[in-house]
């Protein structure tokens, strides 16, 4: 009786490892498009809030050359995330073709980990930005899209 229930039980484990599988190479290009659409909306909240700052810094309100320093700061950080989005979509290859299947998820794996990495550095730059945008009674904008709504 042990031998049919362990048996039973190791035909069950190995069912459910065999059926484990990876997401294909198709998947997980369209995750990384969708991610790069979601940042296109973001993209045009980071150039919104850089033309903020620099009217920030322009108008005479920022009263420390410290307090300066550190938007123009801010200013640098907004541009290098919109420059490191840019960079990413002149080298991503929408229709990469590898010699096989596991050639091209290897490629939109390693597209999604810099996809995330421009994510991440969009989400620390805007919140950051919006954060001194407050301080200077500068609405943050939410996005372009939402704006236009408002009309």
């Amino acid at each position: 009786m042990k031998k049919v229930i362990m048996s039973g039980f190791c035909f069950i484990v190995v069912s459910f490892t065999a059926c484990k599988t990876e997401p294909d190479s198709a998947a997980v290009k369209k995750e990384v498009l969708n991610i790069h659409d979601k940042l296109m909306v973001d993209g045009e909240k980071v150039v919104r809030n850089k033309m903020k700052l620099d009217s920030v810094l322009k108008s005479g309100k920022i009263k420390s050359a410290n307090d300066s320093n550190k938007v123009a700061d801010l200013i640098g950080r907004l541009n290098k995330a919109d420059e490191n989005m840019m960079d990413w979509m002149h080298f991503f290859k929408d229709d990469f073709k590898g010699k096989n299947e596991q050639e091209d998820l290897e490629y939109y794996k390693s597209e999604m980990i810099k996809i995330r990495t421009v994510e991440d550095a969009y989400i620390k730059v805007t919140r950051t930005s919006d954060s001194v945008l407050k301080v200077y009674n500068t609405a943050p904008v939410k996005s372009m899209k939402m704006e236009h709504h408002k009309h």
